[in-house]
């Protein structure tokens, strides 16, 4: 297998591996009981997902990785600072899978043996689900919407930008 595609999957994995994380995290501030059922099976698929693309690297004679590198740390980082409630958990969220997403979507275009294609088809088709469920959840509930805080805070910013 081609140096080029070994990385390209390590990079899909290094990139589910924070989003498990991510998923630990915000699972763990949750009280909703169907944002906690979403967020494992959405956990599951990506450690499925590191699993099954560890495996095609493996078969290469090469070592997957098996830890957070520098942006999965950024990854967890992040998350662990916006995830304060369901609300903020599925937001932090949104934009850990929106990264996936568009991770996958790249990878599709790097010209990947089918059955290796095939199967990060088949994880980005997980991943446009769970961004698929992600924003419905914030529709849903309304949180798509600024909060009041935010926007007094903002206020605020801009007058003691003007005072200065």
């Amino acid at each position: 297998m081609e140096e080029k595609i070994i990385q390209c999957l390590n990079e899909l994995i290094e990139l589910d591996l924070a989003c498990i994380a991510a998923y630990e995290i915000a699972r763990a501030v949750s009280r909703d009981e169907e944002i906690q059922g979403k967020f494992s099976e959405f956990q599951e698929d990506h450690l499925r997902h590191v699993r099954e693309l560890s495996e095609h690297v493996r078969r290469a004679g090469v070592t997957p990785p098996t830890e957070l590198d520098t942006k999965g740390l950024v990854i967890r980082g992040f998350t662990m600072l916006a995830s304060q409630e369901d609300r903020t958990a599925v937001l932090a969220m949104r934009g850990n899978e929106e990264l996936s997403n568009n991770a996958y979507a790249s990878a599709l275009q790097a010209g990947l043996p089918e059955e290796i294609r095939s199967l990060v088809a088949s994880n980005f088709e997980d991943e446009r689900r769970h961004m698929s469920w992600i924003r419905g959840a914030v529709l849903l509930r309304g949180w798509d919407v600024e909060q009041p805080e935010i926007r007094e805070l903002s206020a605020e910013a801009r007058g003691a930008r003007r005072a200065a």
